[in-house]
This record gives C-alpha cells, sequence and structure tokens, in this order.
C-alpha cells in the first residue's frame, strides 16, 4: 500500500468514526426540548393580587427539564426568588419536582447575578409604552437564548389606565405570551446578553 493510500484510508476510518458511528461526536450539553406555547391575559396586575404563571418544558423524549414561573411583586409565597415589578418570570431548571438552578433568565454577569430583580425576565408597566417601546428586547418582545432553547416573552393588548401613579398611566391589562422552541446555536447555561442598544435607565432596569 503505497502511503497516500494509507493515509487517505486513515482519513476515512477517522470520518467514518465522526459521522457514521458517532462515537466521537460530541453530544450536546441540553437536553432536546419540546416547543412550549402559553397565552394570558391579565387584569389590573399589581392591584394587590398576584400574576401566576407556571409552565413546564419538557424534554423531546418528556418528563418535565425546566419551569417557567411568573408572579409578581404581590407574590409572598416560597419560591426560588423573590418575584417583584408588575409581572415577572423566571426560569429553572427542575429534576423530580424540585428546582436544580437559580434563575436561567439572568446573564452571568455582575449585575444581573446580584440580585433577583436586575434581568429582561421582570417587567415594570413604563416599559411598555413611550421611548421604551424602542428597546424591544427590554420592552414589549423579549428573546432569551439559553441551554439549546429560545426562550420569547411577548407582552400584547395593554390597557392603560386614567388613574396614574409617578410612572405614568396605570397598566390595566395585558395579554403576555410564552414560546419557548430548540435552538441549537443557543448553547450558554444562563441567558445569553440581549441584542441592540441597551436603553436608557428610564427603561431599565
Amino acid at each position: 500500500m503505497t502511503p497516500g493510500a494509507a493515509g487517505q484510508k486513515i482519513c476515512c476510518l477517522f470520518l467514518w468514526l465522526v459521522s457514521g458511528s458517532g462515537l466521537l461526536v460530541q453530544t450536546a450539553p441540553w437536553p432536546n426540548i419540546q416547543p412550549l406555547h402559553e397565552s394570558h391575559k391579565f387584569i389590573e396586575p399589581g392591584r394587590g393580587k398576584d400574576t401566576p404563571l407556571l409552565a413546564l418544558i419538557k424534554k423531546a423524549s418528556g418528563g418535565p427539564v425546566y419551569k417557567v414561573e411568573c408572579h409578581n411583586g404581590n407574590y409572598d409565597d416560597e419560591s426560588e426568588i423573590n418575584f417583584s415589578g408588575d409581572f415577572q418570570c423566571a426560569l429553572f431548571g427542575v429534576s423530580g419536582g424540585k428546582g436544580t438552578t437559580g434563575n436561567l433568565l439572568a446573564v452571568n454577569n455582575k449585575d444581573e447575578q446580584s440580585t433577583d430583580w436586575w434581568n429582561r425576565g421582570r417587567m415594570l408597566s413604563h416599559q411598555l409604552r413611550g421611548e421604551c417601546l424602542a428597546y424591544p428586547e427590554y420592552s414589549t418582545l423579549r428573546h432569551f437564548k439559553i441551554r439549546g432553547m429560545l426562550v420569547t416573552l411577548r407582552f400584547t393588548d395593554m390597557e392603560w389606565s386614567t388613574t396614574k401613579d409617578q410612572q405614568g398611566p396605570l397598566l390595566e391589562k395585558f395579554t403576555f405570551t410564552l414560546d419557548v422552541v430548540p435552538d441549537g446555536t443557543a448553547q450558554t447555561s444562563t441567558a445569553q446578553p440581549a441584542a441592540g442598544p441597551k436603553p436608557p435607565r428610564s427603561c431599565y432596569p
């Protein structure tokens, strides 16, 4: 066998091991998940009552692997974090019915890891109007790429009261939509930083 033929044979064997048998292929660290869609209308959020939502994200093979939990600042029952604002969602890993992680919607930086409320999972009503609409990732449409998933939080159908506080009109109604789909480009263990420009402090956090 000539040296060239031997090298070609070795190359072909390597390719077979990588692409054919899969023995040398490094599998993704995150489980494949089933798509999830949830939508709920909330009326008079924060007027002394909670805005609860709980959704389970299941593995493609079945069984929950994450949960999305949403409340507002009126929620004072036991949970992994202290919820605040007019509406806040958090993403947790789960196993055997118990939480296994902190809030995965918080980016891995000093600010967002320092407190439960400084992340884009929390919504304040003034973020859904005026100048804040120019920064959708911090306003009405928020994407989170994480652990093989694209998690989307969407706020629509806002209605405003004639009653105002120091931030402006009170939020009377809104519809919240949650979508979770597989995304092979999302390979960080906590949420990737948002794309696009950051808003002024009047809009975030």
